[in-house]
């Protein structure tokens, strides 16, 4: 078992259960919100692994060995140096939120429990191609079948129930993720996307690292075929920058429930996000912490999206 340290408000339950990244393939969290396990690709095979906090907000993350490599004898010292440092990255322990606390604090109302609970940690995978191949399974398709997507797509490329990288994923060619991953058009898009990872022509560490703004690291996103102006705004969100929606038909949904309820003509777009432009770079996680609110009713267990 290894410990992984927190910030003092720092909850598990709130952030395995912040989206429904928590799940998707290999992701498994438990019925009542307390622990998420994980198949990893480690030396010699996989792992699985489970997170929880059994001492509750602010105590370690305590990890560990459920099946697999290392289950008898344990994990060699490399391979848990990597897996904390996964860890750390899908936690989004090192990011700061503080000053998404204060205008929470300021704003008052639902939003203080906001910063009470320690909300804005969006729940995202150990890689970002991990996460870029779970925002193309999401698009123009129903909850339940990115769900199958992701389930299928680990079964097939048979790592010992880890998610597969952007060489396996090459690999596996645009016929059988189409045909046996059940990726339909999509299939084209992950597999060009893996292939130009693979072979080094898309550096999606860049990314990661972009000094630039938004706006341009937006286009930057945009020239990945496949990623529209919802999927680029979902990259960015896990990428830590806050100042994009993605609109769209949940978005429109909620804020003109929330927002607008007494509307009788079509509210535009631009207005619905102009409810949120006060926010300035967090727009995108106050949307969220009034959308997850109003389908958790302030809970953690059981938020699926």
């Amino acid at each position: 078992m290894r410990a992984v340290a927190v910030p003092s408000d720092f909850d598990l339950a709130v952030t395995v259960y912040s989206h429904g990244w928590c799940m998707l393939a290999p992701n498994q969290p438990d019925e009542n919100g307390k622990t998420l396990e994980r198949a990893w690709r480690v030396a010699g095979g996989s792992t699985l692994l489970r997170m929880e906090q059994p001492r509750g907000r602010g105590s370690g993350v305590e990890l560990r060995v459920v099946g697999g490599r290392g289950v008898r004898a344990g994990l060699s010292t490399a391979d848990w140096a990597r897996v904390e440092r996964d860890v750390r990255h899908m936690l989004r322990l090192d990011e700061e939120f503080s000053a998404f606390h204060v205008l929470c604090r300021r704003a008052g109302g639902q939003f203080a429990r906001a910063a009470e609970i320690g909300f804005g940690r969006l729940l995202r995978s150990p890689t970002l191609f991990e996460d870029v191949a779970k925002v193309l399974a999401t698009t123009n398709t129903t909850w339940s079948g990115t769900k199958s997507m992701l389930r299928k797509l680990v079964d097939v490329a048979d790592e010992g129930g880890a998610f597969p990288g952007p060489e396996t994923v090459a690999a596996l060619g645009t016929a059988r993720l189409r045909d046996d991953a059940r990726w339909g058009y999509r299939a084209a898009y992950l597999w060009r996307m893996a292939e130009a990872v693979a072979g080094g022509s898309l550096d999606l560490a860049a990314w990661e690292r972009w000094e630039g703004t938004t706006e341009e690291l937006e286009q930057e996103i945009r020239r990945v075929p496949g990623l529209g102006p919802y999927a680029a705004a979902h990259v960015l969100t896990l990428l830590g920058r806050y100042d994009r929606i993605g609109v769209d038909t949940v978005f429109r949904a909620f804020v003109k429930k929330a927002h607008f309820p007494r509307a009788r003509k079509p509210v535009s777009d631009r207005k619905m996000l102009d409810v949120y432009r006060s926010w300035g770079e967090w727009r995108m996680l106050a949307y969220w912490y009034e959308l997850w609110s109003d389908y958790t009713g302030g809970s953690s267990d059981g938020a699926e999206r």
